[in-house]
């Protein structure tokens, strides 16, 4: 795992951050804003929905068309993105879902 990190760089950690913490739960938000589910309901779902077997995927297929002269760096962003989230969202999503039930 650590030979997987070797192409990051500072800014990639402050995107990573920028992606978890906010892109991606807007990004969800978004997504299911037609959708039946209440507003704590969708919060969650924005925030812990499943979304780093999808970066992996997309990376695959688009890695295999064209050549990325920084694919390296985007291998390690994604895996940095998938570690960070698997972590942050193990610690809490317990709690969220606490408040998921007393709703």
């Amino acid at each position: 795992m650590p030979l997987l990190f070797v192409d990051l760089r500072w800014v990639d950690v402050g995107m990573a951050a920028l992606l978890i913490l906010v892109i991606r739960p807007l990004a969800g938000w978004v997504a299911l804003w037609g959708s039946d589910l209440d507003r704590r309901s969708r919060a969650v779902v924005s925030v812990y929905g499943v979304r780093g077997i999808g970066s992996i995927y997309y990376l695959c297929y688009a890695a295999g068309h064209v050549d990325f002269a920084n694919e390296a760096q985007l291998w390690s962003l994604i895996a940095l993105v998938i570690l960070i989230s698997t972590i942050l969202h193990g610690f809490s999503v317990g709690r969220a879902m606490d408040g998921l039930e007393d709703a």
